[in-house]
């Protein structure tokens, strides 16, 4: 006779961690003390998981309410005489247990660190490879600057900067790598003045906003920041850059005319393979 099958969590007189735990597990466990344990385990580690999740207990208590239901299984397995060999066979699986169920409930805090940090990165208005202002966050950046220049009477330079990597397999991908767009977000903050910015376009390519600045200026920073970012990675072959520039005397167009520009500019420059234009 099976000394498990009328074992029930109601007949256990468990706690609510060591009922949610073992709920799902019991039905495995004649299986676990027959030699087939991984159903047994595979069900401790998922309830486990679901507790870090939802964290609504701690990992020691959960240990804990293993060791108690284990216990309350042992001594129902003993009741009837005839479990001894079961009850042995529980307790050597229990080790493995312990450690499926820290496994289980340390997954569910990856998950939820997870969740946290895209959750953490879709609200923040910075992108967080390059932190660089994300493109969506960028136009209304831009039109804040537009309407101090004009308030101010001040010039306005811009700079979109695209990036080709030299590495065939980036080269495939059509854009900046992640580790491209960290390296080179770095060298920009490091090469600009605390009041200019750095945004993203859709398609990967950086622009700078340059306020009060000149015409000749702004060509000497596109000039700087290529010899910058060519030598910025420290290895391996630096990145083709492409720079379209537009430099306002006096900011009569928004900030949405500007981007267009620049972009049309962007894109003849990179058709004819030249490495600067204006717009």
């Amino acid at each position: 006779m099976d000394p498990t099958r009328d074992i029930r969590t109601a007949d256990l007189s468990l706690g609510e961690e060591a009922r949610d735990l073992w709920e799902p597990a019991l039905p495995h466990l004649a299986e676990a003390l027959a030699g087939d344990e991984t159903p047994f385990l595979d069900a401790l580690e998922s309830a486990a998981r679901g507790s870090g999740l939802t964290q609504n207990v701690p990992m020691t208590d959960l240990l804990d309410a293993y060791s108690r239901g284990s216990g309350a299984v042992r001594e129902k397995l003993l009741e009837g005489g005839g479990g001894a060999e079961s009850a042995r066979r529980l307790t050597a699986l229990d080790n493995l247990a312990l450690t499926r169920v820290a496994g289980g409930y340390s997954g569910g805090l990856e998950e939820t660190i997870e969740r946290l940090q895209r959750m953490a990165e879709e609200s923040s208005p910075l992108d967080v490879d390059s932190g660089a202002i994300k493109p969506g966050e960028f136009g209304g950046r831009l039109s804040l600057e537009v309407e101090r220049c004009q308030r101010m009477d001040l010039p306005l330079g811009l700079l979109e900067l695209a990036v080709d990597s030299c590495e065939e397999e980036r080269r495939a991908a059509g854009r900046p790598s992640r580790a491209d767009l960290h390296q080179i977000g770095d060298c920009l903050r490091e090469n600009l003045r605390r009041y200019d910015s750095v945004g993203l376009t859709d398609d990967g390519a950086f622009v700078l906003v340059l306020p009060d600045i000149s015409r000749r200026g702004l060509a000497g920073a596109a000039e700087r920041l290529r010899r910058e970012i060519g030598s910025c990675g420290g290895h391996g072959d630096p990145p083709e850059l492409t720079f379209a520039l537009a430099h306002y005397d006096f900011v009569d167009v928004n900030a949405q005319e500007m981007l267009a520009l620049l972009g049309h500019s962007m894109h003849h420059a990179r058709e004819a393979h030249q490495p600067i234009a204006w717009a």
